[in-house]
């Protein structure tokens, strides 16, 4: 019977011990799962890292410790001696605090720096991609414009121009946050460049300079809604041309007194301003845009017509007219 009573004391210890493991068990899984609960989103723990152009690996091991992402910033520099790559990529990191010291080294190295796409249309003007740069946080509208006006920096890079603009192509990009501004203008124009040659090689006959064929394209890009009507307001600026009459384009006021948003008044449009073409025969002095391929196509074979005039219908289309008298008609039709 003592026997008996001793296994059923036993089975009692048993059970009971069994039972407080279970609750230490469950405490403990909801402690973890209180914390992982609670735990700030990965994007909450990480922290902005930026490594400047020409930093030593000392100087940005001694960043990293002081922005609490290392804990011993001897540790980064023997990783980099260990491995024999001491070539961190400068440009702006996105580190997550929970991240290893040999994972945040591997990150350096590799150059896998926050990026931003971005979309330039066509159309856009030097202001507007500044704009769109800086919201981007690519990199400032100050810098970027500053740059894109300075002849000696242009000049470097093969612009022959007081400005850039026309000179950048509108395309979509990928750049780092926080980029020089001069490699952003540097990459846009020589996709420019690229195109520009392969359509000059394309064309018929040309007896254009690339910087007229680039802002005579800028003037078929702001005047032509309808892709189909790209060669004939080319074939109309041509044939002004060739008569060495005004162009009147009215976007070319709008960028002589940077109203890009609102009517052009009267006043505006007696602008004495080189890029007023109701008032300068010829081209103005540097396009007004960046055109797309098309409009540089489209200026490099223009339709072959006896058109002189265009204005719009107010729908996006244009009616075209060979004389003044059928011009002023089309104007008195749709215009007033």
């Amino acid at each position: 019977m003592r026997r008996k009573k001793y296994r059923i004391e036993g089975r009692g210890r048993s059970t009971i011990a069994n039972f407080f493991l279970m609750i230490t068990f469950l405490v403990c899984a909801l402690t973890v799962s209180a914390y992982q609960l609670n735990k700030p989103p990965a994007f909450m723990q990480e922290t902005r890292f930026h490594v400047e152009q020409g930093q030593s690996l000392g100087q940005i091991a001694y960043k990293l410790k002081q922005a609490n992402l290392i804990k011993n910033e001897h540790f980064f520099k023997l990783i980099a001696y260990a491995l024999k790559d001491r070539h961190v990529k400068p440009g702006l990191y996105r580190i997550n605090k929970d991240m290893t010291t040999l994972n945040i080294f591997f990150k350096l190295v590799l150059g896998d720096i926050i990026t931003q796409r971005v979309t330039i249309p066509e159309g856009f003007n030097l202001y507007q991609i500044a704009q769109r740069l800086e919201r981007l946080s690519i990199t400032s509208s100050d810098r970027f414009l500053s740059y894109a006006f300075n002849v000696s920096f242009l000049k470097s890079i093969g612009i022959d121009s007081r400005s850039a603009e026309g000179y950048l192509f509108p395309d979509t990009y990928v750049f780092p946050e926080s980029s020089d501004a001069k490699e952003i203008i540097s990459i846009m124009h020589r996709r420019m460049q690229g195109v520009l040659r392969t359509e000059l090689a394309a064309a018929a006959s040309n007896r254009f300079s690339p910087h007229e064929i680039l802002t005579l394209a800028s003037l078929i890009e702001k005047e032509a809604a309808i892709p189909s009507e790209r060669r004939l307001i080319a074939g109309v600026f041509h044939n002004r041309l060739a008569q060495n009459w005004r162009l009147d384009c009215d976007p070319t006021v709008r960028y002589a007194v940077k109203n890009f948003d609102r009517p052009i008044t009267r006043s505006q449009l007696n602008s004495d301003s080189p890029f007023n073409t109701y008032r300068h025969r010829g081209l103005p002095p540097t396009p007004i845009c960046s055109p797309g391929r098309e409009s540089i196509a489209a200026a490099l074979n223009p339709e072959r017509t006896e058109y002189m005039f265009f204005v719009s219908r107010n729908d996006r289309s244009h009616v075209f007219s060979r004389t003044l008298a059928e011009h002023n008609l089309a104007v008195q039709n749709y215009q007033r």
